[in-house]
């Protein structure tokens, strides 16, 4: 958001913004940011506010969220198959890159019509009821995305509403820069759905024996690789199709990715 896009903010728009900077100053914990991406969603005027957490490589997402209560388990379930596809994925990651336009608020309504975004597999599964979402990148270190979004249920963001979140970005990210390397629990997007205790910080998380894939799901990785099916891996190996569906979808859990594509890549370059 540029400098002239600022200036014409209302003298009520500043002191909102000053207000919130007053409620960032206090936030000395991660269990204060729940508080506080209500704060700014009052400022801004949104409805709700997440944290987020993206590997743009292997699509792993850990999100703070506020309110709790919206987060809807059985929408979510569908979400780690289409997360790849959020519209606002593309400008945040060329703002990572240090691309045009960093650091500015970028909407949904920015890039797509009403209706596009209504026939979207996302809007179909995970965010029926958003009309718009709004992102701003707070920090990150390729391929680890940190940014805020907000959401509005009904009617788009306005111009003077971006203008307001690209005011307090500022004071999001040097919060989250003081925070970022305390575990707390976060709801895990992708690969599946599900509470997890995690840090928002740039760190890809070490690996565990946990996290390695046993040697039938090597096998089966390695079949993928290939291009085969899971049909055909099934009879190379005389397995059922369902049993080796369920080791790759354990296999997932352990690497952190959302799909088998992100697997191969992520075994490809484990760096």
């Amino acid at each position: 958001m540029g400098n002239s896009q600022l200036a014409d903010l209302r003298a009520a728009d500043l002191r909102a913004v000053l207000a919130f900077t007053e409620h960032a100053l206090t936030v000395r914990s991660v269990t204060d940011m729940p508080s506080l991406l209500a704060a700014v969603s009052g400022v801004v005027g949104a409805d709700a506010a997440t944290l987020t957490r993206i590997d743009l490589r292997t699509g792993h997402e850990v999100v703070l969220a506020w309110p709790v209560h919206r987060a809807n388990r059985e929408r979510l379930r569908e979400y780690a198959a289409v997360g790849g596809t959020h519209p606002l994925r593309p400008p945040i990651a060329a703002q990572l890159k240090g691309g045009a336009g960093r650091g500015q608020a970028v909407r949904i309504s920015d890039v797509l019509s009403r209706r596009q975004w209504r026939g979207t597999p996302l809007f179909a599964t995970s965010h029926q009821g958003v009309d718009d979402q709004m992102s701003t990148l707070l920090g990150g270190r390729h391929p680890i995305v940190q940014a805020v979004t907000l959401s509005r249920y009904r009617g788009a963001f306005t111009d003077r509403q971006a203008a307001v979140l690209a005011a307090g970005r500022g004071h999001l990210a040097h919060t989250l820069r003081r925070i970022q390397d305390e575990p707390t629990r976060v709801l895990q997007l992708a690969p599946e759905v599900t509470w997890v205790s995690s840090a928002l910080n740039l760190a890809r998380p070490a690996a565990t024996p946990a996290d390695t894939p046993t040697r039938r799901q090597q096998e089966i990785l390695s079949l993928v690789a290939t291009g085969l099916t899971d049909t055909q891996i099934g009879r190379r190996l005389g397995l059922s199709p369902t049993t080796v569906s369920k080791h790759l979808t354990r296999c997932y859990a352990r690497l952190g990715v959302p799909n088998r594509a992100a697997a191969v890549r992520l075994l490809a370059d484990p760096s």
